[in-house]
């Protein structure tokens, strides 16, 4: 009978363990990962909340007075809050959009949102906000957040 060699048993033993954790660490991270990507798809820039931002753009395009003042403002103050529809000359259409979307927030800004101007807002409009890319030509952005807890945001503008 051959006697087994128990320092070589322990090491393959030891060596078969650590590969194994490692791969299920691996696994655990990108399973992470691809869970948070998964969940942050359904809650940012869906595709009703985009549609409802681009009629939003077409509302501001169809009134000369809003583009005009939004022209003016947002070059000096950097955003321009939206919500209460005070901008538009047709305030009754503009609060019948923004209730028909669900719109809860919205603002307009340069295409780099500037961090520091949005403090009043909800947790998680600042938390998507943290995430928007500015990359792009255009020279606005339309930010919202809407009732059912998600956030979208569109670039407009030439």
């Amino acid at each position: 009978m051959k006697k087994k060699n128990k320092g070589f048993m322990l090491a393959e033993t030891l060596l078969v363990t650590t590969f194994v954790a490692g791969l299920l660490i691996y696994l655990y991270i990108q399973f992470t990962n691809l869970n948070n990507n998964y969940s942050d798809s359904f809650t940012y820039n869906t595709v009703e909340d985009v549609y409802a931002l681009s009629d939003v753009v077409d509302l501001i395009y169809s009134d000369e007075t809003a583009l005009n003042t939004i022209d003016e403002m947002v070059n000096q103050e950097k955003y321009i809050d939206i919500s209460n529809c005070s901008l538009f000359t047709n305030q009754a259409k503009c609060k019948k959009l923004f209730e028909l979307e669900n719109i809860n927030e919205i603002f307009i800004t340069t295409n780099a949102v500037p961090k520091k101007y949005i403090s009043d807002y909800s947790i998680g409009l600042i938390k998507f906000i943290n995430k928007i890319n500015p990359s792009g030509i255009e020279m606005y952005r339309l930010v919202a957040s809407f009732k059912d807890n998600t956030y979208a945001t569109l670039r407009f503008g030439d």
